[in-house]
């Protein structure tokens, strides 16, 4: 098991993201995949994998009454689809350009969405497509989540955050399964990701009288800024890793 700092380190960036997912319905792996990484990378990605599914499932039970179903069905397809063909991308494309490939799509995305908003309609096409790409993505970078919430920038954020909270359910679900199938869950990550789980509920439970100033018109800013926050984050990893490399 890490060290206490790590532990402590761990802990908070998970309570912030868990505290920013609770508000926005996404940015749990955005704020904490790079902290945990460095703080115990060897308990990766396992014990994060618990925590979010622990988050998703608290989302997704406080507003499951506003979920899309229809439209996070499709989005599910595309994950399923996105997390088998995430096994064979990463034997054929490094970790680095799959994030500055991410952080391109997503910054394109953003771009065309402040320019014209209509030009991402929510639809079964752009579901299945950005379900695939939050899975493949969310395997191999751990950090998946934007993608999805982009089509749904334009909706309220209960439905927002009820939606995407059953989607990250069945993620989490999915790939701690795919894990446990290969046998690569050892058993000390799920021992750090359920030490991680009191910062879980401290941020969510905080994120409650937060969401409510996110609700007043401002949930579609506040994604668009998660999503750039996201490709910055992508591209700096990318960078580095080149750099480093």
């Amino acid at each position: 098991m890490p060290e206490l700092p790590a532990l402590v380190c761990a802990s908070v960036a998970v309570f912030l993201g868990a505290l920013v997912q609770g508000s926005l319905g996404v940015g749990l792996a955005l704020v904490s995949a790079p902290v945990v990484q460095i703080a115990a990378p060897r308990l990766m990605p396992g014990s994060l994998l618990l925590v979010a599914a622990v988050l998703a499932v608290l989302g997704a039970t406080r507003e499951i009454s506003h979920t899309d179903w229809h439209g996070v069905s499709w989005a599910l397809a595309g994950r399923i689809a996105g997390t088998a063909a995430a096994s064979y991308v990463i034997l054929v494309v490094s970790g680095p350009t799959l994030d500055l490939l991410s952080a391109g799509i997503t910054l394109g995305v953003v771009s065309l969405l402040v320019l014209d908003p209509a030009r991402l309609p929510r639809n079964r096409g752009t579901l299945l497509a950005s379900g695939a790409v939050a899975g493949l993505t969310g395997t191999t970078s751990s950090i998946g989540g934007p993608f999805i919430a982009l089509v749904y920038h334009r909706e309220p954020g209960p439905t927002v955050r009820g939606t995407l909270g059953v989607f990250f359910t069945a993620g989490a679900l999915l790939s701690l399964g795919s894990l446990t199938a290969v046998g690569r869950l050892p058993r000390e990550q799920l021992l750090f990701g359920a030490l991680l789980l009191p910062a879980v509920v401290a941020g969510f439970a905080l994120s409650g009288p937060v969401r409510k100033h996110v609700d007043g018109g401002r949930m579609r800013g506040a994604v668009l800024v998660l999503a750039v926050a996201a490709a910055l984050v992508l591209t700096v990893r990318g960078l580095l890793a080149t750099v480093t490399a």
